[in-house]
C-alpha cells in the first residue's frame, strides 16, 4: 500500500482538519506553494503544517507485509481405539513500513521563497522492519471406545508448546541529497536507531474425558496446566479445571406426549476455568534500564551527558489471571425441527485480574506497577432463534430460513483496593464502562437568565475558558450558553472530591460498552437462485467525543475556530437568536476543550452510538445447463457494509458509530478514521 502525507493516514486526516478552507488556493499565481494566509493568525500554517507538504507531494509512504502459514499433522493408529496425533504450525509475518518525509519551499511574498522545516516536517527517511514468528506444537493421544451400543467413552491427553519471537528495527536518517530516492544510501544526517527483541514461550498439559449414555446423559471433565515465560519462576504455572454435563430430556419416555410439536430438549450445565496471561509487556516482572537519557548539562561544553535510568517499578508477584465461567444452556426444537431455540445464561468471574493498581500520590515519583489486584464478575445471556421451512412456488421448491440472535452482559468490580472509591481508579461495585458527567438542563433562554445564574452559581470549573477569554463576551454567560445544574446544591459546579460518595455535580450518565448486541439473517433459495442477507448491530452504547482537537469531526469550530471541514447542516444545529432550540450552544471558539462547556462530559452532548448495519448481501445463481461439464457452476454477486443506521446520524454523518471507541482510529475516542469500506465482488465457483 502506497500513500502520501503523514506516516499514518489517520494522522493526515487529523492534520488537515485545521487551518484550511476551500476558499484558500494551494498555489500562488507564480506557482509557489501557499503555506500561510492573512486570514489565519500568521504563526499558524495551513493544515497544522501539512497542507503545503501535501501540495508539494514529495512525502511518500508505503506499507507491505509478507504472511506465511505452514501447518502439518500426523496421525498414527496405535490400536483400534487409540490414536496418536502430532501437529506443527508455523506463522511468519514481516511488515515493512517506509516513510519518506521532506521539506518544501513556499512563498508569502512575490519572488521570496522559504523552506518549511518545522515540527514533524523534515527531510528524513524512516524505515521500520518487523518480524513475528510463532511455532505451535501439539502432541496428544485420543482413546475412544463404545460398548453395549449405549456407553460411549473418549479420553484425550497431551501437551502444547508455543514459541513466539517478535523483533523490530526502526531506523531514521535526516538530510537526504536526492528527493526522488528513499534510501539511507543518499542520507548524510543524524542517524537514529532503535531495536526491540521480545520472546514468549508457553507450555501446557491438557486432558479431557467424555462419557455419554445412549446419547442421553452427557459428562465431560477436562483440566489444563499452563506455564508462561511472562511470569517469574514460582509464579509461572497455574491449573485450570472444567466440567460440563448435558441431559437430552427429549429422549426420555415421559417426553413422548409432547413430540407432536416439541422435537428436542437438551439441558446443559458447565463450569470451566481458563487462564489469561496477555499483557503489553513480555517481561513484566523484570526491571529494565534505559541508557539513552540526556542530562541537562555537559562535561565537555559540547555534548550533553548520558545517564542510565531504571524503568517504573514492577511487581515480582505477577501470575495468571483466572477466568471461571458458570453456564446454563437450553437447546430446543419444535414443529419437525423447523423452529430451533438456543439460550445461554452465564456468570463469568475473573480473579487476580492483571491491571494497574491504585493510583499513588505524586510524591511516589513514578507510575504504579501492574499487579494481580482486582476481581470482577460478568453476568450475561445469549439467545439464538432460527426458523427453516420450504414450500412449492410455481412448481418449484422454495426454501427459506430466518435466524436472529441477541446477547447482553454487564461487568462489575468485586474486589479492588480503593476504599475511598476514587473515580479515577476501579472501585468495588463499579460497572465497567461507566461514564460520569454533569447534568445540563438546556441552554439559557436569555441574557438575563444567564446573568441571574452567574450571580448565584460558581461555574468556573466548567466554563473557565469563558472567564479567560477576551472581547465583549469575556467573563459573561449569555443566551444560548450551556446551563449546568448544581445537583448538590452548594452553588458551585464542581467535581467534589471525585469519589463515589462525593462526586460533586457529576453522576453516571451512560456507559461506553456495547449492550444488546444482535444480528439477524435471511436465506432464500428457489429455482437455482439463492439470496442471503445479514444484519448486525448494537442496541445501546454511549460515546462522549474526545475534547480538544482530537474530535474536530464532531465538534467542528467549537473545537477549533478554523476547522477545515464543517458539515453542510452544522450551522443549522447551532444556537442563534433565530434558532433558539438548536442542539449546539452559542458559538464560542475552543468550547470543546477542557474547562470549556463541551469539553466537560455532560448528558446533553452524550451520544447514542447504537447502530444497525447491513453487513452482507449475496445473490447467487447455479447454472443448470452446464452440469455435464462440472458438478456445479455458481455465479454470485456480493456486497459488504452496504448501509447503516444510527442515532448519531442526526448530528454527524461522517463518523462511523462502530469505530468511535476502537483502536483503529488515530486519536482514541475521537471518531477520526475511515468508515468500513463498501466492498462489491463477483465470484465464480466451479466444482468438478
Amino acid at each position: 500500500m502506497k500513500y502520501p502525507g503523514r506516516p499514518e493516514y489517520e494522522q493526515t486526516i487529523s492534520a488537515l482538519q485545521a487551518n484550511t478552507s476551500s476558499s484558500f488556493l494551494p498555489i500562488n499565481p507564480d506557482g509557489s506553494i501557499v503555506q500561510y494566509t492573512n486570514q489565519i493568525y500568521s504563526g499558524s500554517p495551513l493544515g497544522t503544517g501539512y497542507a503545503g507538504s501535501m501540495t508539494a507531494n514529495n512525502s511518500h509512504n508505503s506499507k507491505s507485509i509478507r504472511h506465511i502459514i505452514i501447518s502439518n499433522r500426523f496421525d498414527a493408529n496405535i490400536t483400534k481405539d487409540l490414536t496418536l496425533t502430532a501437529s506443527y504450525g508455523y506463522k511468519m509475518r514481516d511488515p515493512i513500513n517506509r516513510y519518506r518525509n521532506n521539506t518544501f519551499e513556499y512563498s508569502r511574498s512575490l519572488g521570496e521563497f522559504q523552506t518549511f522545516n518545522s515540527g514533524a516536517v523534515e527531510n528524513a527517511y524512516t524505515e521500520n522492519r518487523y518480524s513475528e514468528t510463532e511455532s505451535n506444537t501439539d502432541i496428544y493421544a485420543t482413546y475412544q471406545n463404545t460398548w453395549d451400543n449405549n456407553h460411549h467413552f473418549t479420553a484425550v491427553g497431551g501437551t502444547q508448546y508455543t514459541d513466539l519471537r517478535y523483533t523490530s528495527m526502526q531506523g531514521k536518517q535526516t538530510d537526504l541529497s536526492n528527493d526522488d530516492l528513499s534510501s539511507f544510501a543518499v542520507a548524510t544526517g543524524i542517524i537514529t536507531l532503535q531495536q526491540n527483541i521480545n520472546t514468549l514461550r508457553t507450555l501446557g498439559f491438557f486432558s479431557r474425558v467424555s462419557y455419554d449414555y445412549k446419547s442421553k446423559y452427557l459428562l465431560e471433565v477436562s483440566a489444563r496446566g499452563d506455564g508462561s515465560s511472562r511470569f517469574q519462576k514460582g509464579n509461572r504455572w497455574a491449573f485450570f479445571p472444567s466440567v460440563s454435563t448435558g441431559w437430552r430430556v427429549s429422549e426420555e419416555k415421559f417426553f413422548d406426549p409432547m413430540r407432536t410439536i416439541w422435537d428436542n430438549l437438551k439441558v446443559r450445565l458447565s463450569m470451566g476455568s481458563l487462564g489469561n496471561q496477555q499483557m503489553s509487556n513480555y517481561y513484566p516482572y523484570i526491571d529494565q534500564i534505559s541508557i539513552d537519557n540526556k542530562m541537562n548539562y555537559t562535561f565537555d561544553d559540547v555534548n550533553q551527558a548520558n545517564r542510565a535510568a531504571v524503568t517504573s517499578p514492577v511487581s515480582s508477584g505477577l501470575t495468571w489471571e483466572t477466568v471461571t465461567t458458570y453456564n446454563l444452556g437450553l437447546d430446543m426444537s419444535f414443529l419437525n425441527n423447523r423452529l430451533s431455540i438456543s439460550t445461554d445464561l452465564y456468570v463469568r468471574d475473573t480473579k487476580n485480574m492483571l491491571t494497574t493498581s491504585i493510583t499513588l500520590p505524586d510524591v511516589y515519583g513514578t507510575s504504579t506497577p501492574k499487579e494481580n489486584c482486582a476481581d470482577l464478575s460478568t453476568k450475561g445471556y445469549e439467545i439464538y432463534v432460527k426458523w427453516n421451512d420450504r414450500f412449492t412456488l410455481a412448481d418449484k421448491p422454495f426454501s427459506y430460513g430466518l435466524s436472529a440472535s441477541i446477547g447482553d452482559y454487564q461487568t462489575k468490580i468485586t474486589k479492588y483496593n480503593n476504599p475511598d472509591k476514587v473515580l479515577s481508579d476501579y472501585y468495588v461495585g463499579q460497572t465497567l464502562g461507566e461514564i460520569w458527567g454533569y447534568h445540563v438542563s438546556g441552554l439559557f433562554n436569555s441574557d438575563s437568565e444567564a446573568a441571574e445564574y452567574q450571580a448565584t452559581i460558581d461555574d468556573r470549573a466548567v466554563n473557565q475558558r469563558i472567564y479567560n477569554s477576551k472581547g465583549i463576551d469575556a467573563n459573561y454567560l449569555h443566551a444560548g450558553d450551556v446551563r449546568f445544574e448544581d445537583l448538590d446544591n452548594d452553588n458551585i459546579i464542581s467535581r467534589g472530591a471525585s469519589t463515589v460518595n462525593n462526586p460533586g455535580d457529576r453522576r453516571i450518565i451512560g456507559n461506553y460498552l456495547p449492550r444488546y448486541s444482535y444480528s439477524f439473517r435471511v436465506d432464500l433459495a428457489w429455482n437455482n437462485l439463492d439470496i442471503s442477507a445479514f444484519f448486525q448491530g448494537v442496541g445501546k452504547q454511549n460515546w462522549y467525543p474526545a475534547s480538544g482537537q482530537s474530535s474536530y469531526d464532531f465538534w467542528g469550530p467549537y473545537a477549533f475556530p478554523s476547522t477545515t471541514f464543517i458539515h453542510k447542516d452544522f450551522e443549522n444545529n447551532c444556537w442563534t437568536e433565530d434558532n433558539p432550540n438548536a442542539y449546539f450552544p452559542r458559538q464560542r471558539g475552543y468550547q470543546a476543550y477542557n474547562e470549556g462547556a463541551l469539553g466537560e462530559t455532560n448528558d446533553r452532548y452524550l451520544q447514542n452510538v447504537a447502530y444497525l448495519r447491513f453487513k452482507n448481501l449475496t445473490i447467487g445463481y447455479t447454472l443448470p445447463v452446464l452440469k455435464k461439464y462440472a458438478r456445479q457452476i455458481r455465479l454470485s454477486l456480493s456486497g459488504e457494509n452496504l448501509w447503516y443506521w444510527s442515532p448519531l446520524k442526526k448530528y454527524n454523518k461522517t463518523i462511523d458509530p462502530e469505530l468511535v471507541l476502537t483502536s483503529g482510529t488515530y486519536n482514541s475516542n475521537s471518531g477520526v478514521g475511515y468508515f468500513y469500506s463498501k466492498i462489491f465482488s463477483v465470484n465464480l465457483d466451479v466444482t468438478f
